[in-house]
């Protein structure tokens, strides 16, 4: 695989295996509805899995809007302050931001810990609550290298001041 095929893999896995978990959600919930309503039978996998697509997208897409910065932000605050001022409150909110998302990958990885060493299995599927649960500091890791690759970037170019999209200019 060569270096500019990984780059491009990196810079857009959440894209792809949202894609992909998304396809497997609406073909389960599908499949769920024509068995239901066709055949007047059931199939209990499929609602197992789709949950655990839908809960894995989810965390996903929280990577994919800390990526694009389109998380919702309170932003009134800002206003309150000379513009140039502006991008050091943006900072040190997305430091908070950064140091919750660790609190929560922590717990996440013990969370994992404790689902290895006293395993649960799904009903249907079979599988270990390991694969749910492992989501969780997966993508609080995942959102938080994306909010270094943000301000890597902004850094690079020469346009962190343009972060605060309320305004960052002198």
């Amino acid at each position: 695989m060569n270096s500019d095929l990984k780059r491009g893999f990196f810079e857009n896995f959440e894209q792809y295996l949202s894609a992909v978990l998304m396809t497997v959600l609406v073909l389960c919930l599908g499949l769920q509805v024509f068995f239901r309503y066709t055949l007047n039978s059931s199939l209990t996998w499929t609602e197992e899995l789709s949950r655990l697509c839908f809960v894995w997208i989810i965390y996903l897409g929280i990577s994919l809007a800390a990526k694009q910065e389109q998380h919702v932000r309170v932003t009134a605050q800002f206003l309150l302050l000379p513009k140039k001022f502006r991008i050091y409150q943006w900072l040190i909110a997305d430091i908070i931001w950064v140091g919750l998302n660790i609190l929560f990958a922590v717990q996440g990885i013990e969370l994992v810990h404790h689902a290895i060493k006293f395993p649960e299995i799904t009903p249907s599927l079979g599988l270990s609550k390991f694969w749910i649960y492992a989501i969780i500091p997966a993508g609080f890791i995942l959102m938080t290298l994306r909010i270094f690759q943000v301000y890597y970037r902004a850094i690079k170019n020469h346009t962190w001041r343009e972060l605060a999209k309320t305004g960052g200019g002198e």
